[in-house]
């Protein structure tokens, strides 16, 4: 995606890992009943937001390949629809609250102790690439 480099966040600006758990709250109301699931639903807005940042006609592609990568082979098409509506509605919801904010997400960290979610991000500018 044409990562510069990874560095601090600039003071004033949102951290990203605020910025994720913001993206992130209807899906985890929605659907982080476990740990485990609260796991899958941010590692799956990462993937959304990072696909979002790519052109539209580039989004189909990457989007194949986050599921080839984290859907095993044997997974069911509700698994494979669930994983592409949380991923579509990660991406809409970035677009729609932080259009202009231009950062993949390189690494990130989730850590779960009783009701307390913990998440850091390590987060890198992009290119302005044609949308």
């Amino acid at each position: 995606m044409g990562a510069k480099r990874e560095i601090p966040t600039p003071e004033g600006e949102a951290r990203m890992s605020a910025v994720i758990l913001e993206v992130a709250e209807p899906l985890l109301r929605k659907y982080a009943q476990t740990p485990e699931r609260a796991k899958t639903v941010i590692m799956l807005t990462v993937a959304g937001w990072n696909k979002s940042l790519f052109p539209p006609d580039k989004r189909s592609v990457v989007e194949k390949e986050i599921i080839d990568h984290l859907v095993p082979e044997d997974g069911s098409g509700e698994a494979i629809g669930v994983a592409v509506q949380i991923m579509d509605t990660a991406a809409g919801r970035r677009e729609k609250l932080f259009p202009d904010l231009r950062k993949v997400i390189v690494d990130y960290e989730v850590e779960i102790s009783g009701d307390s979610l913990n998440l850091n991000v390590s987060s890198a500018p992009v290119p302005d690439l044609e949308r």
